[in-house]
């Protein structure tokens, strides 16, 4: 059973490839999936990474400037260079479905984890010691990890997480109090240390003691503040009237009275002046 090969679809990763070279609305559905360690060709995970950094540096991907990606990183001639790619799109069934093809690969990576995890469970097992509970639970971390989608990581050197603080030439790489976002609320952010990638802040008390208004501050702050990207889902309430809200908290008009129209002529040129949309 050792001896096959680890479980991959070759298939599946090549329409991945050629999807994304021919449809520009591809890799918005593939990003969120794949991640190029999910690839089992290493020529595979060296295009899609070639294709990740011109979608994130806003070029065109397309065949022609994957293949001077991949030859400005050195690997052009190591997949077989611009052939290749041209028939990885003549091959191409359809791009439509490219998530069904990135399920696939997804699927696949976490098929060859797996067998990763296993091996290391047996390694576990195999060493035995007295402490049979602490076995137990390291086997059981690692089905979890698996599980969550976390990635199964070696040791990672220390100046990977100190660049940031070593690095004096990136400024914006290390904010006030040690984290990358601030609330905008001085005594908070220092009780946090500000809102870092891999928090989770949850706010909890009482009902009608103003969570969602201290959250709607947050992401103002974040977003008008800090120039930041925020996403609010709310099951209370709709987005009119977070909206409304937000646009009463702005402007400093009574959300009652911005919701019955009852604000005077004088507010409403505050809220609805050109210098409040071009913050908004």
């Amino acid at each position: 059973m050792f001896e096959q090969l680890p479980p991959h679809d070759v298939q599946a990763e090549e329409s991945v490839l050629a999807s994304l070279m021919v449809d520009e609305e591809a890799l918005f559905k593939v990003a969120p999936i794949l991640h190029p360690r999910d690839f089992f060709r290493e020529s595979h995970a060296w295009t899609y990474e070639a294709c990740m950094a011109l979608w994130e540096r806003n070029e065109t991907v397309n065949q022609i400037t994957v293949a001077h990606e991949l030859d400005r990183r050195g690997h052009l001639e190591d997949i077989g260079g611009l052939t290749f790619l041209s028939q990885l799109i003549v091959d191409l069934p359809t791009p439509i479905g490219v998530e069904h093809y990135a399920g696939i690969v997804k699927r696949d990576a976490t098929y060859r984890q797996m067998v990763g995890v296993a091996a290391t469970i047996a390694q576990v097992a195999y060493q035995g010691g007295p402490d049979l509970d602490a076995s137990l639970t390291k086997a059981e971390s690692l089905i979890y990890a698996l599980r969550s989608g976390e990635r199964l990581r070696d040791f990672v050197h220390i100046r990977d997480f100190l660049d940031p603080y070593l690095n004096p030439g990136d400024a914006d790489t290390v904010a006030p109090y040690g984290g990358h976002l601030r609330t905008g609320f001085g005594d908070l952010d220092k009780l946090l240390g500000g809102f870092n990638p891999s928090d989770l802040i949850i706010v909890a008390a009482r009902t009608g003691v103003g969570k969602t208004s201290l959250m709607l501050n947050f992401a103002r702050n974040a977003a008008v503040g800090q120039n930041a990207k925020v996403a609010i889902f709310s099951l209370e309430m709709a987005g009119e009237q977070l909206a409304q809200r937000l646009l009463a908290a702005e402007s400093r008009v009574d959300s009652a009275r911005l919701r019955l129209g009852l604000h005077s002529e004088a507010e409403e040129t505050w809220t609805t002046a050109p210098r409040w949309r071009s913050r908004s």
